[in-house]
């Protein structure tokens, strides 16, 4: 086995890859990437995966053999990405060692044999369809924020994409928050997929990372364990998670007492000021006072206090109302509108945030309960 590649394009597709590297396992074939060769396509082909996530990409390449070989992923990745900028000459020798070559360096690398890397397998009979790359982009930033990061919470640690008549979204939640994206896009299918947020996190950088065609689409094939997202030269092959998600729907409050329109800008930096003070503090939360054309925000710390004002125009009744700062912050930074409203009912029920017009998303966030202590 031995091909010639560039440098650059080595190294992204290096990073492509990286990200279904396994660090936690003790499996060493878990924690490298497998090299592979294909005269015909004029291509070689790195793939990774840590059984829950899989990734393969190809890049040009000039072949003069064939074959496969699984080399570390860590080492690999550093020792191409520090090498100069140019033609990189990779061999595998006898006893499965590796040599790369970049003008003046030489380094050499103990393989493992191709055929115990897991088999990154395809979808024969299942159903496809396409989302557009900035549509996915916009569900993925929006929603998988608010997925919980516990594993022992089940179900909730994933993301929810489900798609109805003319409309898809994306719906994450924590048991503290609850984020829904909703994009409308042409179709009459109807599905639910649950996907692991840290593999759709993933899906998003590999999005993210290939900015140059937005407007190509994603296919999407799916069966009954397994999704596989194709992108341009790469492919990503993500586990479903098995069980009924959460009836979100049912959570989403029907009435408001008190509802507000503000400038999201305005608010978010008033809450991250706001957050300075609690970060370090006993008490994480910050206090929402609505009043006749304002809301006053206020934290306060063994350290310190902070109290600030953000215009708002107000329907219904005043009330104070308490939140963890970063749950707040995460919502507002996922919006890209000006302005949003925000609907209140007591000082114990959930704030739901939502556009001025449409539907586009819906944001949950459950407050915390004030002490009887003055800021």
């Amino acid at each position: 086995m031995k091909f010639i590649c560039d440098q650059e394009n080595l190294v992204k597709a290096l990073n492509i890859v990286s990200k279904a590297v396994s660090m936690r396992t003790t499996l060493p074939i878990l924690k490298g990437i497998l090299i592979k060769c294909d005269v015909s396509k004029k291509r070689v082909f790195l793939s990774a995966s840590d059984l829950d996530i899989s990734i393969e990409t190809g890049t040009e390449a000039l072949i003069e053999d064939e074959g496969s070989i699984v080399v570390s992923a860590k080492m690999f990745t550093d020792i191409v990405r520090k090498l100069p900028p140019g033609e990189v000459v990779f061999e595998l020798k006898e006893g499965d060692i590796v040599e790369v070559k970049r003008g003046y360096s030489e380094f050499t690398l103990q393989g493992i044999p191709s055929d115990e890397f897991p088999r990154i397998e395809s979808i024969e009979d299942g159903n496809s369809f396409s989302l557009e790359k900035t549509l996915l982009k916009n569900l993925i930033k929006g929603s998988c924020f608010a997925a919980s990061t516990e594993e022992a919470r089940g179900i909730i640690t994933g993301v929810l994409l489900e798609m109805e008549k003319d409309s898809v979204s994306m719906v994450a939640l924590d048991g503290y928050r609850m984020a829904i994206v909703k994009e409308v896009i042409k179709g009459d299918e109807e599905r639910r997929l649950i996907i692991s947020g840290r593999i759709v996190q993933e899906i998003g950088k590999l999005l993210a990372d290939n900015d140059n065609s937005e407007e190509e689409d994603v296919e999407i094939k799916v069966s009954d364990k397994k999704a596989i997202f194709h992108l341009k030269d790469t492919k990503i092959v993500a586990r479903l998670m098995e069980g009924e998600f959460i009836k979100y729907k049912d959570i989403l409050p029907k009435d408001n007492n008190t509802k507000i329109k503000i400038r999201r800008i305005a608010l978010m930096e008033s809450v991250e000021r706001a957050s300075i003070i609690v970060r370090e503090g006993k008490n994480s939360f910050i206090r929402f006072s609505l009043e006749e054309g304002q809301v006053i925000i206020s934290s306060r710390a063994e350290e310190g206090t902070v109290r600030e004002t953000v215009p708002i125009e107000i329907e219904g009744n005043p009330i104070e109302i308490g939140f963890n700062a970063r749950y707040m912050i995460d919502t507002l930074k996922a919006i890209e509108d000006e302005e949003i409203l925000m609907d209140f009912n007591t000082s114990i029920s959930p704030c739901l945030v939502r556009p001025i017009e449409g539907e586009y998303y819906e944001y949950l966030i459950l407050p915390v309960r004030l002490s009887t202590a003055s800021i």
